[in-house]
């Protein structure tokens, strides 16, 4: 039940719309997350091309850089190592339920399928330079 109600609630989480950055600091953290759940699908259901996958990490860093920039801000006494580790913590997390969902629900879920798009629109997003 506990695994059901986690999933439901990953499903739902997972189907929100990417929001812009600017709308406030925790949503670069929900925006990484999105990121890590569209590309842990996409890894498992998709087989993007080279200029996808190049698109995709590119941004996928300049996310991962402000988030960075977000946690580091939230604890300034943590140190470089503490704040890249508690962001590869984030991402396992947000990976290994992204993989329960697709082992659950099949690469053919709308919410899977959800996943492996927003990957693809991920990959042409342009982020601003800020």
């Amino acid at each position: 039940m506990k695994k059901l109600c986690a999933l439901a609630a990953v499903s739902l989480w997972l189907t929100a719309p990417v929001r812009a950055v600017e709308s406030g600091p925790a949503d670069i953290l929900m925006l990484f997350d999105q990121f890590v759940s569209a590309g842990a699908a996409a890894s498992r259901c998709a087989s993007p091309n080279d200029y996808v996958a190049v698109r995709f990490l590119s941004n996928f860093q300049w996310v991962s850089a402000h988030a960075r920039r977000e946690i580091s801000r939230r604890s300034p006494e943590s140190s470089n190592d503490d704040v890249a580790h508690e962001l590869a913590l984030r991402s396992q997390s947000v990976k290994d339920e992204t993989h329960a969902l697709v082992k659950a629900e099949g690469c053919e879920s709308d919410t899977v399928r959800q996943l492996v798009q927003r990957f693809a629109v991920q990959a042409e997003w342009k982020p601003d330079s800020t």
